[in-house]
């Protein structure tokens, strides 16, 4: 069996998506890049924007046609879509064959074998184990915030943080398959807690794992990043010195509305602490503009923000209402126009701030980690979680750290020379 996946979404998805990957191809399924070579294709969606469904829709579309001319193709859709609106997806294209919700994440490999009749004619050995040099653990499913935009809790569940002992089992095997970097996802890794073992300890436990070189992780909340973690962050020299930190508004009067939870003056407090205990950080960010309710004098206080912070960069999305969240009860009273108008200023402000830091990095010299080697070109990432390009230099360095003049920047990249 070929399988070929289409990730949509998150990291959470792209986890999901990489552990389905490692069971199917432990029961022999072979993965492809081309349609055409495949015997099913699974698309696993995301729900949190309508924009989102809207793109997974299309892509749905395209591969009905496809199995229009190729009949015998399978079509499985999975994750937070297909829990939300499972049966409307099936109503709307009746040729998709299999349907798995992101609860049932765990199931969706028996399920694509009974598909095929694969369930008697193969054994599973082993979870294949390949070489990646950055991967992805989620340590949390779920969330409980219950923010008033967010679906995420209606297509994820409530908050389950995983085992310490067992996070720390597969961080070790992933260690020993030649993992040097690993990335630990949750909706909020900050709230993790199992058996006493917060997220702080937790972090603190991998730290002392042999030879891993980073950690990572993603998302923080602002109302459970506690001077702890920052104090990890400032003194573990594993901990990379990147944290995503979403802000969504910067007026109270919209976070409220929000349930963030948090004030702008404690969000200011956060960045500042960060700031102080970790001097190279990198500070990204989330922003959602136009908002039910949200004035001109609201949205200036976010593009304020967005000036006087300067995020190293941030994701800005238009609000669209979702089912069964609160503010879907609201009026959505901003105006399309608005919210595109707003989106294109702050997108244009962020990007002018990340221009400025940026360049400020060109005849820098940046310890940066190889994650991949391609037609001659390093792809790597520093301490702080920036991508940085190496032409022309020794191929086979793949997983090791390299010391890197950066030579050219630009927004989202940086691109160097070996030292």
């Amino acid at each position: 069996m070929n399988y070929l996946i289409e990730t949509m979404g998150c990291q959470m998805n792209v986890c999901d998506s990489t552990m389905l990957d490692s069971y199917l191809s432990t029961y022999g399924a072979l993965k492809v890049n081309d349609i055409s070579n495949a015997d099913v294709v699974i698309i696993n969606t995301c729900s949190v924007r309508s924009q989102a469904e809207q793109k997974a829709f299309s892509y749905i579309g395209r591969v009905e046609k496809f199995k229009q001319k190729n009949p015998n193709i399978r079509i499985v859709v999975v994750g937070c879509m297909a829990e939300l609106i499972g049966l409307k997806i099936q109503e709307r294209f009746n040729s998709v064959d299999l349907i798995v919700g992101s609860k049932n994440i765990d199931k969706i490999t028996s399920k694509i074998l009974h598909l095929f009749g694969l369930n008697n004619r193969l054994k599973s050995g082993e979870i294949s184990q390949k070489l990646e040099i950055v991967k992805y653990m989620t340590i949390v499913r779920g969330c409980n915030n219950y923010c008033s935009y967010c679906i995420v809790p209606f297509v994820r569940g409530r908050e389950e943080s995983l085992d310490y002992r067992v996070i720390l089992n597969k961080c070790s095997v992933m260690v020993k398959n030649g993992t040097k970097e690993i990335v630990l996802l949750g909706q909020n890794v900050n709230s993790y807690n199992y058996d006493y073992v917060n997220f702080t300890m937790l972090v603190k436990k991998i730290v002392m794992i042999e030879n891993l070189r980073r950690i990572r992780f993603m998302t923080n909340h602002p109302k459970d990043l506690s001077d702890e973690l920052i104090n990890v962050i400032a003194t573990e020299a594993k901990v990379c010195s990147h944290v995503h930190l979403p802000i969504q508004s910067a007026s109270d009067k919209v976070l409220k509305a929000m349930n963030r939870n948090y004030s702008y003056e404690q969000y200011l407090g956060l960045i500042n602490k960060l700031r102080k205990s970790v001097p190279d950080i990198n500070i990204t960010t989330d922003i959602i503009v136009g908002f039910p309710s949200e004035t001109e004098m609201d949205f200036e206080c976010t593009l304020n923000a967005v000036k006087s912070i300067k995020f190293d960069g941030l994701y800005v999305f238009k609000y669209s209402p979702r089912p069964n969240t609160k503010a879907a009860t609201m009026i959505d009273n901003v105006s399309l126009k608005d919210k595109k108008t707003r989106h294109a200023i702050v997108l244009e402000e962020s990007n002018k701030i990340s221009t400025e830091i940026v360049s400020k990095m060109v005849g820098s010299t940046q310890e940066v980690l190889v994650e991949k080697v391609e037609n001659g070109v390093i792809e790597a990432r520093t301490r702080n979680c920036r991508k940085v390009f190496i032409k022309n230099a020794n191929v086979d360095c793949l997983g090791e750290q390299l010391d890197v003049t950066i030579v050219e920047a630009k927004v989202n990249s940086l691109f160097g020379i070996v030292t």
